[in-house]
């Protein structure tokens, strides 16, 4: 029994009847979803019954949009852990933070709950071949799922795909063919005919198996939301259905209200979501070009950016860009501190989290899930940045300890060390002070990305943690390698 009830748009609301094949409302050109019966649902459903039911995308088959559930197509996608990462939450001052860790689906990524929607619709829809233009983990995704349907399938690759997904892509047996860039790459897929099915980001069907990441989240926790939410963002789509999965909890009465921020991240050399944010801007505007390695979310032209903007302002939430360094960093930590093992892209999450915390904009309280989209395999060369970027580390913390000389320590972090060789401070003061003695005006965030990155060269400690007005407030002092450090960086200029 299906419990669908045609398509509608999420932006304006229009009913869209016969777009699904190009997944844009005529109206607004806001994206199309399916739409169901929720008081049918609702009379179907309960906690209970859901509980019973093994784990996975398709424990939720109501709220999905397949007919039969002889169509379905899968691989054991979703059911993934929600970890709780005692480690990195000791690292950054969190008391409650969890990973929902979607490296663990079948081909490493969070697509695989678009795409066995989608493909087993395609199955129901009478297709038996399929295409797509990727950066990656779609094509990836899509090989593996046609591989187990028996469907012919054939991918269009933009150049910037990694080699771990290409990889994939080739052992599942899919025709390939190079695209220019992915504009291109999804041009040449539209161009296919109408007897294979067109995979896409933008297809409704993909969208439906999304929304699942919200499901599992709120089971996982008792029924009910966390007070912060943050989720990687490419082109929009994870989030935006996170949200809309959360609400539709609420409305079948899972789920007491959907009392979350949603806090999305994205790549600072392509963050075109970010920039409409921080410019109170409701519609996002394409970038002229993406410049950044992680390509799963280096989209100039997100395709459901307006929807990820209404997502976060509906839930009161955050839009967030962290560098290309950040990420890598983050991955790092990861793998060092929880063993996961993600992409840049994915650990944007994680980079995202340290500054927030850091900034006071999540409170030490506040329970915070972070997703975590795609494994790090497969991205070889970003693993290889990973250990080179740790040998490096590693031979600047043997160069600082070996030598009683060190004169890197240059502008703002020179002038922080000279600040707390002072007096101890803490970030909101130490920016106060930068400002007025040295006349450099640096948001609370990147002051804190300082101090991260002198404590992690050891050139600064945590000296005491006091409690004001109901946050712990962080301390920061020199240690004595810090205190060499400046002294040579003083007599150099």
């Amino acid at each position: 029994m299906s419990f669908e009830r045609g398509f509608s748009c999420l932006l304006c609301g229009e009913p869209c009847v016969n777009e699904r094949s190009r997944g844009r409302c005529p109206r607004c050109e806001g994206s199309v979803a399916v739409g169901y019966d929720y008081e049918l649902i609702q009379k179907e459903l309960s906690r209970e019954k859901l509980s019973a039911r093994p784990l996975g995308v398709w424990k939720y088959i109501e709220l999905l949009p397949v007919l039969n559930r002889s169509n379905i197509v899968s691989l054991g996608e979703g059911g993934t852990h929600l970890h709780r990462a005692e480690r990195i939450a000791d690292r950054v001052g969190l008391r409650n933070l969890f990973i929902k860790d979607e490296t663990t689906n079948p081909t490493g990524s969070f697509i695989d709950r678009g795409v066995t929607v989608e493909i087993s619709k395609a199955k129901e829809l009478g297709y038996r071949s399929a295409t797509c233009g990727t950066t990656g983990n779609l094509g990836a995704s899509l090989a593996a799922y046609s591989a187990k349907s028996g469907f012919k399938c054939k991918i269009f690759l933009s150049k910037r795909i990694d080699m771990g997904k290409l990889y994939q892509i080739i052992a599942c047996g899919a025709d390939i063919e190079a695209a220019g860039n992915f504009d291109e790459a999804v041009l040449k897929a539209m161009e296919s005919g109408n007897r294979t099915y067109l995979a896409s980001p933008s297809d409704p069907f993909f969208l439906e198996g999304l929304k699942t990441t919200g499901y599992e989240i709120c089971e996982q926790i008792g029924w009910r939301t966390p007070k912060n939410l943050i989720v990687p963002m490419g082109d929009g789509s994870h989030l935006s259905m996170i949200w809309r999965g959360i609400n539709e909890l609420v409305r079948i009465g899972l789920v007491g209200k959907a009392d979350v921020r949603m806090i999305g991240v994205q790549a600072q050399g392509a963050a075109p979501i970010v920039r409409a944010f921080l410019g109170r801007d409701p519609l996002v505007k394409p970038l002229e070009r993406s410049r950044t390695i992680a390509a799963d979310i280096g989209f100039r032209r997100p395709l459901h950016g307006n929807l990820a903007m209404q997502a976060i302002t509906q839930s009161k939430g955050l839009a967030v860009a962290v560098s290309d360094s950040e990420m890598l960093n983050a991955a790092f930590l990861l793998a060092k501190t929880e063993g996961i093992f993600a992409e840049p892209a994915s650990a944007s999450t994680i980079a995202a989290l340290n500054k927030l915390v850091a900034s006071e904009v999540i409170e030490r309280g506040e329970d915070t899930i972070c997703v975590l989209t795609g494994t790090g395999l497969k991205d070889p060369s970003s693993a290889r940045r990973i250990m080179e970027r740790r040998r490096r580390a590693q031979s600047l913390l043997q160069e600082i300890g070996d030598r009683p000389i060190a004169t890197g320590i240059t502008g703002t972090k020179r002038h922080i060390l000279q600040l707390l060789n002072e007096s101890e401070s803490y970030g909101y003061n130490l920016q106060k002070k930068l400002e007025s003695r040295f006349k450099l005006h640096l948001s609370l965030p990147s002051i804190y990305q300082h101090l991260n990155e002198l404590e992690t060269i050891r050139l600064i400690e945590r000296a005491r943690v006091r409690k004001e007005l109901g946050r712990e407030r962080y301390y920061y002092s020199l240690t004595e390698k810090g205190k060499i450090v400046l002294k040579r960086s003083s007599q150099v200029y």
